[in-house]
């Protein structure tokens, strides 16, 4: 089930259905900055954006974010 654009946060981890995982760096005028990374690997450096609506419909549940490091 999709979570709400409220309940997107900066900072904070989450998954899709299937094996992606976003991290959120930041939240700008409704845009969703976050990195991708898939199973147990590290976030890519690359930055994407979208729409918090359609990020929201994407994820479906909060979860914890790799070490840093």
């Amino acid at each position: 089930m999709p979570l709400s654009a409220e309940a997107i946060q900066p900072g904070k981890c989450y998954a899709t259905a299937g094996k992606d995982r976003y991290k959120v760096l930041h939240i700008n005028r409704g845009i969703v900055t976050f990195v991708i990374w898939t199973g147990n690997q590290k976030p890519g450096p690359l930055r994407n954006n979208t729409g918090v609506k359609a990020f929201a419909e994407a994820v479906t549940k909060e979860i914890a974010c790799p070490a840093e490091g």
